[in-house]
């Protein structure tokens, strides 16, 4: 998590504390996405700072390896509850979320090389004019 000024902050990043209003008033939740409106709401109401998500510093190597790491000590933790259906399905959604998971940061990892590799498609991304 990193706190940043408002100013800073761009669209894509992802909130890590959830946004509320003085009176308590939620404006964003933990985990949404900045967008371009979202940053223009937050100028208006005077909020001077966001917390928001690093990004991923791992390689798509470690999280390949953290992954299989973590099916190899699932399959140890159920071994010896296979004959229980509800536990194998916590099991195979507990492996879902996983690997949910692991996409999601392989996708954020090959975000910015894909970027790197042709930034002609990356500038015609940007936005252009003032908003």
């Amino acid at each position: 998590m990193k706190r940043i000024p408002i100013d800073k902050a761009i669209p894509g990043q992802i909130l890590a504390e959830k946004l509320t209003r003085h009176d308590g008033v939620l404006l964003a939740g933990q985990g949404s996405e900045i967008t371009e409106g979202l940053l223009r709401m937050l100028s208006r109401m005077n909020i001077d700072t966001v917390v928001i998500e690093e990004e991923e510093s791992r390689t798509a190597e470690e999280v390949e390896e953290d992954f299989r790491r973590l099916v190899a000590q699932m399959e140890a933790r159920f071994v010896r509850v296979t004959g229980s259906p509800i536990l194998m399905a916590l099991k195979k959604t507990m492996l879902f979320m996983a690997q949910k998971e692991k996409d999601v940061t392989l996708a954020l990892i090959d975000k910015p090389a894909a970027a790197s590799e042709n930034p002609e498609a990356a500038q015609s991304a940007e936005p252009s004019g003032s908003a």
